[in-house]
């Protein structure tokens, strides 16, 4: 339907504005640059942080250039990420499922207060640091750059895993991020520890997630992914109806906000993005 939508009555489009993540892959861009086209494909812009969901290669090929908006919905995501993060510590939908049923569902044992709370935040989340630590959680995190934040720097994943209890991930897709947290990662956190994924599916092997979160015995207790390996008309996930996985599609960025301002804290809004420069970009 995309494809058919953007080549029809052979119009086409110099730009396309991206949203959301929905691929865009070598056929769409064939086809969008098609010479017969009265309007062929230039640019793709996408609202948002990193270009994944494009394959960069054929863009390349076809002399399309690729952009995105750095820093542009950290707001957003970092008020989603303590959605998420409340939404586990405090049970809220299976208490939501049962006062629909007419049960009251009182707690078995008291729920514990973010301030309590220990997070670790893998890569860029200085939004979401702030927002922890304004609401008294000792934050401390690990990323390959710098961060603006005053947030004390743990010294290995390792370190950061076995030292929070909640660990929020915030990095882009690259081959040095793709599967980082696995089994082994897994095993390594806290008792009662929750993992909030709004970055990228990718990180995360979802079928060792799945089978911690099957395990009463390990540590992690909850987990909430905003995003998936498999999105969209693909979209499928070893998570599927787990109780303690808080599963929601893609939308952590999706504000109004985000969507019209363009990002305060990226030094630019715009690159020209290639499969090698994606390799080398850290997290």
């Amino acid at each position: 339907m995309l494809i058919a939508e953007t080549v029809r009555d052979g119009l086409g489009h110099h730009a396309v504005k991206s949203r959301a993540g929905v691929p865009l892959r070598a056929a769409f861009l064939a086809a969008a640059t098609d010479p017969a086209l009265v309007n062929r494909l230039r640019v793709i812009g996408r609202a948002g942080a990193g270009t994944d969901h494009v394959d960069l290669a054929a863009a390349a090929r076809h002399g399309v250039t690729v952009t995105h908006t750095p820093g542009s919905n950290a707001a957003a995501v970092a008020e989603f990420t303590l959605a998420q993060l409340l939404a586990l510590t405090r049970s809220l939908s299976e208490h939501n499922e049962a006062a629909h049923r007419g049960r009251w569902s009182a707690p078995t044992t008291p729920a514990v207060e973010l301030s309590e709370l220990t997070l670790g935040i893998l890569g860029i989340g200085q939004a979401p640091a702030e927002r922890a630590a304004a609401l008294g959680m000792t934050v401390h995190g690990l990323s390959r750059r710098p961060a603006a934040a005053a947030v004390p720097r743990a010294e290995s994943l390792r370190a950061l895993l076995a030292g929070s209890d909640v660990i929020s991930l915030h990095l882009p897709l690259t081959p040095q991020t793709r599967g980082m947290i696995g089994q082994a990662e897994l095993a390594l956190m806290r008792p009662g520890s929750i993992l909030l994924n709004t970055s990228r599916g990718g990180i995360v092997d979802e079928q060792a997630l799945a089978d911690a979160l099957r395990d009463p015995a390990h540590p992690l207790a909850g987990a909430a992914a905003d995003t998936f390996a498999h999105e969209h008309a693909a979209f499928s996930s070893p998570l599927f109806g787990l109780s303690n996985a808080l599963l929601t599609p893609h939308i952590a960025g999706t504000t109004r906000r985000a969507m019209a301002e363009p990002p305060s804290a990226a030094p630019t809004t715009s690159q020209r993005c290639s499969p090698a420069a994606r390799k080398a970009s850290p997290w």
